[in-house]
């Protein structure tokens, strides 16, 4: 009998997964499970998307017809309620069930409400994870004098950048920390991104909250702790994720935040892996477990666990990269970082006359993880270094030279 295979999720971990799958297996079963109406998109194409500069058919990744040519049994707008791992069965808001021999939750998350009280009496709300979710920012965008973002994260920041890129509103961008990403960048890094922002005409409102919504000459107003008031029509926000581990209830499975994993990304339950962004897995690298939100880490997770749910016996490995634009400079995190190990040693130099910053970090003297705003040069080599896993002797401040990485 023909293996069973079922996959929760079908953004580029699930896929991937069960792609890879197919390729070791031409008669296994695969049947995925997705939560959206679309087939595959390019996630890390709407900032792309939402700025103008890609048309939507550029942001797909497959259409209906690739998944039958693969053989997957795909189901759009359904997701998974429990995960039996007695019975081994699959159960679906659509009173499906869905045996399987192995099964991969690759669920993913879906924004955090905005924190702040009196946020639910505006009706013009907006967060920044799906396709239709940036059609619908775009539209009511391109109609509104003013935007009101919210949040310190990578989301808010591609919020604030895509709208302001679309010039035809204003930008407020209010955040609870001292700059943006501050678990992340230290305070030169989160000037030079605050700098970038403002020559792009974005206002900040740091180390700041809103305290109450109202209604204003036919706007709404923010008014916020330190005084500030702010008009708009509009309010998006990227204040993180919950992520999607309902249907792993009443079972032995352990839930941290996300789904945890070892480091071949298998759960607590036998034949029950997790990959992507919900996966909390053993990171090697660090020695301790880690969750990344990474398209690339996504990507590998995807592969490797189809590996061990065909049989192989795979540790997961990979230094997870970001890249984005940065208000008309760059942006590039490469491995790990302050918000997941804070004790790291480092490195860094920047200039805020010629708008670059780069900071590398370090642990057990090898290098794990870089920081850059301005021209990425020298990244590929950094993250080679990385991946050798190999100790730097000599000058750590040489690596700071895009010239030393060729």
């Amino acid at each position: 009998m023909s293996r069973r295979y079922v996959v929760i999720g079908n953004g580029i971990a699930g896929q991937t997964c069960a792609e890879e799958l197919r390729a070791r297996d031409s008669e296994c079963s695969i049947v995925m499970l997705a939560a959206e109406r679309h087939p595959l998109y390019n996630r890390v194409a709407l900032p792309r998307f939402l700025r103008g500069q890609v048309r939507e058919e550029k942001v797909m990744m497959r259409t209906v017809e690739d998944y039958r040519k693969r053989g997957l049994e795909i189901h759009f707008e359904t997701w998974a309620t429990e995960v039996d791992t007695a019975a081994k069965v699959v159960r679906t808001n659509r009173d499906q069930e869905f045996p399987y021999d192995a099964l991969l939750i690759a669920t993913g998350g879906r924004p955090k409400p905005p924190p702040w009280s009196g946020s639910d009496d505006v009706s013009e709300v907006y967060g920044f994870q799906t396709l239709d979710d940036t059609k619908a920012i775009m539209e009511k965008a391109d109609r509104s004098h003013s935007v009101l973002v919210m949040g310190g994260s990578f989301i808010a920041y591609e919020l604030a950048e895509g709208i302001v890129h679309r010039g035809n509103s204003e930008v407020a961008w209010i955040m609870r920390g001292p700059w943006f990403l501050r678990y992340i960048l230290d305070a030169e890094g989160g000037q030079l991104c605050r700098q970038l922002g403002e020559q792009a005409g974005v206002r900040f409102l740091c180390e700041d909250e809103v305290t109450r919504f109202s209604r204003c000459n036919g706007h709404y107003l923010a008014e916020t702790a330190a005084g500030e008031r702010v008009e708009f029509d509009m309010l998006t926000y990227g204040v993180g994720l919950d992520y999607y581990v309902e249907p792993t209830r009443n079972t032995e499975i352990e839930v941290r935040r996300g789904i945890v994993t070892d480091s071949k990304l298998r759960t607590a339950a036998p034949d029950v892996y997790a990959a992507g962004d919900v996966a909390v897995f053993y990171d090697r690298m660090i020695g301790k477990h880690n969750q990344m939100g990474t398209w690339d880490n996504a990507e590998a997770h995807g592969k490797t666990a189809a590996h061990n749910m065909g049989g192989d016996d795979e540790d997961f490995f990979d230094v997870p990269t970001y890249t984005t634009t940065m208000f008309g400079s760059t942006l590039a995190v490469m491995g790990i970082t302050p918000d997941v190990k804070p004790d790291l040693e480092s490195v860094r130099t920047y200039s805020f006359e010629d708008r670059f910053f780069r900071k590398l970090f370090f642990m057990d003297d090898r290098l794990v993880g870089a920081i850059m705003i301005g021209p990425p040069k020298g990244r590929k080599k950094l993250i080679e270094i990385m991946r050798s896993m190999e100790h730097v002797d000599g000058n750590r401040e040489s690596l700071l030279d895009p010239t030393n990485l060729k």
